[in-house]
């Protein structure tokens, strides 16, 4: 069994036996611990922060210990989501806006629900299928035996996932029922994407997503899900209806929600690749 799978099946136990404030505190001091031994990721949240905000350097070494830190809480949520229930699921959110997806089904294209890797989206795409919204996602896709047992908790309460290899499948899936596609849209995976200004630098996003959002006039929300301090442990924003008539429309509309938010939590941004066109 492969290494990573084998401490993430014991992350997975020790989460269904202990207590969520304990596991999130153990989750902090490991996330502080690894910003610490884990030089390369270090570098490129610090180049992250560097390209946000450029003239507060002062506060990028804790904004990325912070960054660290967040990453482990959500993991431990999303470790829970094999073993709790749609209720369970649910009380954590602090929701917003979500009538909005209701807005856009009723259009009878589909909708794309448009996000980031900030926050917990894992959690949010769970937290939608729990509160019965017809939720479909796309994917990364890793080695086999971690792919499976990611895909076991994506799924638990009713999130159908497609790995970005069956996209097609996906959009037509989401057309043909009306469903909610949830695309993470800031990372250029393929490695195909398109190169736009993004903060003080560049980076390259996925190509073909607006084309057929225009092509199919398929309605899109900006939505994310992100930590916050206080009982609840999530608010989970869904923005207006949006749609659009041309791809340049679109990708202006993307790169602004995403530089909107991403200022906003800089902290909650969890890219450890080096994707920067520099």
């Amino acid at each position: 069994m492969n290494i990573a799978v084998r401490l993430q099946k014991c992350g997975i136990f020790l989460t269904r036996i202990i207590p969520l404030e304990i596991t999130d505190r153990i989750a902090r001091l490991i996330g502080g611990f690894s910003y610490f031994i884990l030089k390369r990721k270090r570098e490129y949240i610090l180049n992250n922060l560097r390209h946000i905000m450029p003239d507060e350097k002062g506060m990028h070494n804790n904004l990325c210990r912070k960054t660290f830190e967040n990453f482990a809480r959500c993991m431990v949520d999303f470790f829970r989501l094999g073993f709790l229930d749609k209720t369970e699921v649910i009380k954590y959110v602090i929701p917003k806006g979500v009538e909005n997806l209701d807005k856009a089904l009723k259009m009878k294209k589909g909708c794309i629900l448009l996000t980031l890797h900030i926050g917990n989206w894992d959690y949010a795409g769970s937290y939608l299928a729990a509160c019965n919204y017809p939720m479909n996602a796309l994917v990364e896709e890793t080695e086999p035996e971690m792919f499976n047992l990611y895909t076991k908790h994506r799924e638990a309460t009713g999130l159908k996932t497609f790995p970005l290899s069956r996209t097609s499948v996906a959009f037509l899936d989401t057309i043909k029922n009306n469903r909610i596609l949830a695309i993470l849209a800031d990372r250029d995976i393929a490695k195909q994407g398109k190169e736009f200004k993004f903060f003080s630098g560049k980076r390259r996003f996925p190509k073909g997503l607006g084309e057929i959002i225009v092509k199919r006039k398929i309605p899109v929300v900006f939505g994310y899900m992100v930590l916050i301090k206080g009982k609840k442990r999530y608010l989970g924003v869904v923005e207006s209806v949006k749609t659009f008539d041309n791809e340049n429309e679109f990708y202006q509309y993307m790169i602004g929600n995403f530089e909107r938010i991403i200022k906003k939590y800089p902290e909650q941004w969890f890219v450890f690749h080096p994707e920067w066109v520099e």
